[in-house]
């Protein structure tokens, strides 16, 4: 018996989200450093230029531009300040991450190449990555110092979560008889 068609549809699309979440979760753990080069910019970019002529700084029209402009570079800084606390869990979610987008991938894998475990594997990776989605927006979102990169951390997670219940909800519903192999015992 051949793969079914859902299952090549559905595990391509384990295998693609779960490379978007390998790629995602890399990102969270090289946030910090991200953050960091975030904020050394936006403090230079708030300096007033060493090479502005002192007629165009005497001048009220460029001196409002310059204000407003300093004052829009440390408010986009402001909104991007993260705690520690924010820092550290968002490096740990994305080491975690990894291992979820793995489970994701291998369950996509063996949808298609048809093994006797595949549709548990599948059931196991999609409640996986449901719980770690619903684990992390507790978390980052439980940090009231953390800014806006922790109070919306929830919104990403909330799709994949919908996305995660679609893919389970197309599992439970097709007929899964090619996943179950009569072994026949010798006698």
């Amino acid at each position: 018996m051949k793969t079914p068609t859902w299952a090549i549809v559905v595990g391509i699309f384990l295998m693609l989200f779960g490379g978007c979440s390998v790629t995602k979760s890399i990102q969270s753990i090289n946030m910090p450093n991200i953050l960091e080069m975030q904020k050394q910019m936006m403090e230079k970019m708030s300096m007033p230029s060493p090479t502005a002529s002192t007629d165009s700084l005497t001048n009220n029209s460029t001196n409002e531009h310059l204000k407003a402009f300093q004052g829009m570079a440390e408010g986009m800084q402001n909104m991007f300040t993260v705690s520690e606390f924010t820092k550290t869990w968002t490096v740990r979610f994305g080491y975690m991450g990894i291992i979820v987008a793995i489970a994701y991938i291998f369950s996509g894998i063996f949808l298609m190449v048809r093994r006797p475990f595949s549709i548990k594997l599948a059931y196991g990776a999609l409640a996986l990555s449901m719980i770690f989605s619903l684990i992390q927006s507790m978390v980052l979102a439980s940090d009231s110092s953390g800014g806006f990169i922790s109070k919306t951390a929830g919104f990403g997670n909330t799709f994949g979560i919908i996305l995660d219940l679609i893919l389970l909800v197309v599992i439970i519903a097709m007929d899964k008889s090619a996943f179950k192999f009569n072994v026949e015992k010798p006698v």
